[in-house]
């Protein structure tokens, strides 16, 4: 994953799109490993595929039959890694991100077997499709980088806008994780959760970073608050991990939740 080296200054949705250009310009190895830790492009595919099954199919099973008969929706699809792993449980996977580079991502799909996903852009605010016309939505590793809780608040809004009634999101964003991250301790994470209270007394806050660093963390409270008022129904909380070689789970650097979408 590549960091900028210098605080952005022009604003979250440029600073990705000059940022991501740049790699693709660069090559095609700079391009598909920009997004993640990852050693080669087959790397970051092999990620993808582990991130969507441990954070997303894991966290929405129960909720979310037949998912070979529904379309689902990627907010901030990136270079594709998490989007075909998707691609083989949904009929069709939409894909929106701010960057204008679609045209590799569909080829390196179409390489790898997949043609049931559909790639948008978005202006970063927005999502480009009609009323009520997804049955899933996921996001991971994407809203942490929003850099305004309006923006933030704007994607909630927008996903409860495009889904189905009834339909099911799974959203993460950034998190207050001063002791936890990297840590395998629940009752670090625990005061992590605790310490949301004393330091975010907004719920949230926008902060300066180099492009591709979290910008925004969100509190759970305030992140159900926002869920809530945009008629989401909350069906569990979420918390992201990594495990290390001798298999043990340590806490990442987002919560999530699991919402559905009211009549």
């Amino acid at each position: 994953m590549a960091i900028g080296k210098e605080i952005e200054t022009r604003g979250h949705i440029t600073g990705f799109q000059e940022e991501i250009a740049n790699a693709a310009n660069s090559s095609e190895k700079d391009f598909f490993t920009w997004f993640a830790h990852a050693k080669d492009k087959d790397a970051a595919f092999i990620r993808g595929n582990w991130d969507f099954s441990i954070h997303i199919v894991q966290a929405c099973a129960r909720f979310l039959s037949n998912p070979e008969e529904k379309v689902a929706l990627e907010i901030g699809h990136g270079g594709g890694r998490v989007i075909a792993a998707a691609s083989r449980y949904f009929m069709q996977v939409i894909g929106i991100d701010v960057h204008d580079n679609n045209n590799l991502v569909e080829d390196e799909l179409k390489n790898r077997g997949v043609r049931n996903v559909r790639l948008e852009k978005t202006n970063g605010r927005e999502i480009p499709l009609g009323d009520a016309t997804v049955d899933f939505i996921y996001s991971f590793v994407v809203l942490q980088h929003v850099e305004k809780i309006g923006i933030f608040e704007k994607y909630i809004q927008e996903s409860s806008r495009v889904l189905k009634k009834n339909g099911v999101a799974v959203l993460y964003f950034g998190r207050k994780c001063s002791f936890s991250v990297n840590k395998s301790s629940k009752l670090l994470y625990l005061l992590d959760r605790m310490a949301e209270m004393v330091f975010l007394p907004n719920g949230y806050r926008e902060l300066p970073a180099r492009v591709n660093e979290t910008n925004l963390i969100v509190s759970l409270p305030k992140a159900k608050r926002l869920v809530k008022n945009a008629g989401f129904e909350i069906l569990g909380d979420l918390v992201s991990h990594k495990i290390v070689p001798d298999g043990v789970r340590l806490y990442g650097g987002q919560n999530g939740l699991i919402l559905r979408k009211g009549s």
